[in-house]
């Protein structure tokens, strides 16, 4: 086919388009509804005139005139007269073609200088509210498997108690923590004491402190750009948060938190 050929007879090769959405498509290149529709019937109609236009489309004489002159200046629409009666023809795929690469360079010009643009870009939040203890374990496994080995894990508040289960399935986590060289740094609240937090300060990798006076049954946890937030009363519910100026301040929270507190006193063993 050759590139001038009038798009009625794209047809022909197989392309599978009916006029609504042909005229949608045409909309892209800044024709008006009204001008693709035009476009299409002299495109579909070789030689025809304003008047055949006007009846096909069923539209305003003037409006007519108004999308042939438009569709004419951007090369579109030629015309040609004989018989003194001025008849309308598509001049082709190729000018459509070439209306297109110039809007794709256009764009790509303005992308371009979008990326050179030194802006802020505020980061996305996500936020996800799970419950159970179930939900809590999948969410601090999917958090724990996307931090990088040898960053850092940060814990304020941890209460003392807590279902067995749970404190069971923190002494596998922090396993699974130790096998990626990760750190931990943790705030226990005032009335974790005995074996517990004696296990935890056994553990590599990690530094204990106890706040003085806190035994609430909620608990933050940062990982990285991630943060979680539990509350362990009648029912566990947990808050994800995804957002990397959350997590920066609540790290600055515990920094607080941590030049305020000591480490924890080993308890004496009676003889």
């Amino acid at each position: 086919m050759e590139e001038d050929t009038p798009l009625i007879k794209f047809r022909s090769v197989g392309i599978d388009m009916d006029k609504e959405t042909a005229a949608k498509s045409l909309g892209s290149l800044g024709l008006s509804k009204m001008e693709a529709e035009v476009y299409l019937n002299v495109a579909a109609n070789p030689e025809t005139t304003a008047g055949q236009i006007t009846k096909d489309l069923n539209i305003a004489r003037s409006k007519t005139y108004e999308a042939l002159n438009r569709l004419g200046a951007l090369g579109l629409v030629s015309k040609m007269t004989r018989e003194d009666v001025n008849r309308y023809y598509s001049s082709g795929s190729s000018v459509l073609k070439s209306m297109y690469m110039r809007q794709m360079e256009d764009a790509r010009n303005a992308v371009d200088y979008i990326k050179n643009l030194d802006v802020f870009v505020p980061t996305s939040t996500k936020i996800r509210l799970v419950e159970g203890i179930e939900g809590y374990k999948m969410l601090k496994e999917t958090f724990l498997g996307e931090m990088e080995i040898g960053s850092e894990v940060l814990i304020i508040g941890s209460p003392a108690k807590l279902d067995q289960g749970l404190i069971d399935y923190f002494e596998r986590f922090h396993q699974k923590r130790l096998g990626k060289k990760m750190k931990l740094r943790i705030i226990y609240n005032a009335d974790v004491k005995g074996a517990r937090l004696e296990r935890a300060m056994k553990w590599k990798n990690t530094q204990v402190r106890c706040l003085p006076n806190n035994n609430s049954p909620a608990w933050i946890e940062i990982y990285g750009g991630r943060t979680l937030i539990t509350l362990a009363s009648d029912k566990m519910v947990t808050i994800a948060i995804t957002d990397q100026s959350i997590s920066t301040s609540f790290k600055n929270y515990f920094e607080v938190l941590w030049r305020s507190t000591k480490k924890p006193a080993k308890e004496k063993t009676s003889k």
